[in-house]
């Protein structure tokens, strides 16, 4: 038999043109698809890529970037964000919808309650707060035993400390600090005996040696804490401020929460995993006690103290305009 032969159809113009506006239509709606895939987004460090990883499909992260990229417009798509405490201050309530995640905030353990309580109402219903770490003081040894912990915050202000001393880049964090001291010119000393003023690259300083005690978040400096014998960490019995990892979701996205992906992060056998690198899940205490095998002993303490220390941590909440100006004023005033 021999092949038919199909003969090509014939276009006019009006055809080509109808079926190349038809091809194009095809071509962006599949762009629009594709952009609309369901977008986390945060710097890099906020997040433990152990958790991150395991976002969901159809889910990817993206990482934010610049010096302010939360003051920026978010790119689009932006479906959730991941971000610190610290940075509610550049961030518009208007700009964030309600959480809606009553399931995890109900799973809440008392450190997640308070965080929820001491926000400004404003603030209550946009965010979900998934862990926190204090902030300690690393200490590199040098001869002899670091400060105890009923020193306090006062120890950095150890002679021996002097211009040796890395403090966190916050005005606001260092004046929860130095008011929490005995010594009504704290601030000014404190500044006063600093090397820099450098939480993001502070762990270098120390590791090099130009620096003998910083100011951390605990899970900056895990890591470093359990292969390098010089260092060592100590959080106060007073207690001390705690950095918090936040979720929020953006005004225009009608993506949920991924609830089941955040639970991944509060059970085993991950939750052990991020408890092990100084990442604290705000989850009933006996739920993190039962989950402490990984976390190498002598460093269980900063991880899990005593439930007293929590009570005397404090909270960093957005500030109102004459906080704002109140701490403008002590910040000025202070200058060594």
């Amino acid at each position: 038999m021999k092949p038919v032969a199909i003969s090509a159809p014939s276009f006019n113009r009006r055809r080509f043109l109808q079926l190349a506006a038809l091809t194009a239509a095809v071509g962006l709606g599949g762009c629009s698809r594709g952009g609309s895939v369901p977008t986390l987004r945060a710097s890099p460090e906020i997040l433990p890529s152990v958790w991150r990883r395991g976002l969901p499909a159809p889910w990817r992260f993206a990482a934010l970037s610049g010096s302010t990229p939360l003051q920026d417009p978010w790119p689009v798509p932006t479906d959730l964000l991941a971000l610190a405490d610290g940075w509610l201050s550049q961030v518009s309530p208007e700009r964030l919808q309600v959480i809606a995640a009553e399931p995890l905030i109900s799973r809440l353990g008392p450190a997640g309650q308070r965080f929820l309580s001491d926000l400004p109402s404003i603030w209550r219903n946009l965010l979900l707060p998934v862990a926190f770490s204090p902030w300690v003081m690393l200490i590199r040894r040098e001869g002899k035993i670091g400060p105890e912990p009923a020193a306090g915050w006062g120890a950095l202000l150890d002679p021996a400390f002097k211009g040796r001393l890395l403090l966190p880049s916050s005005p606001r964090l260092l004046v929860s600090i130095a008011e929490r001291m005995e010594d009504p010119d704290a601030l000014r000393c404190l500044r006063a005996a600093a090397l820099s003023f450098d939480d993001r690259f502070g762990l270098n300083w120390l590791l090099q040696g130009d620096a003998r005690i910083a100011v951390l978040p605990l899970q900056r400096c895990m890591a470093a804490l359990q292969r390098d014998p010089r260092l060592t960490a100590l959080l106060p019995e007073q207690g001390g401020p705690l950095h918090w990892t936040l979720l929020a979701r953006p005004s225009r996205t009608a993506e949920p929460l991924p609830q089941d992906w955040v639970l991944e992060a509060w059970r085993q056998p991950l939750l052990s995993r991020l408890l092990a690198q100084g990442w604290i899940p705000p989850l009933p205490r006996d739920e993190l006690i039962a989950a402490e095998a990984r976390i190498p002993r002598r460093l269980r303490s900063l991880v899990l103290p005593p439930e007293p220390v929590w009570h005397r941590s404090w909270l960093l909440p957005p500030l109102d305009s004459s906080e704002v100006q109140r701490l403008q004023q002590l910040w000025e005033s202070s200058a060594p």
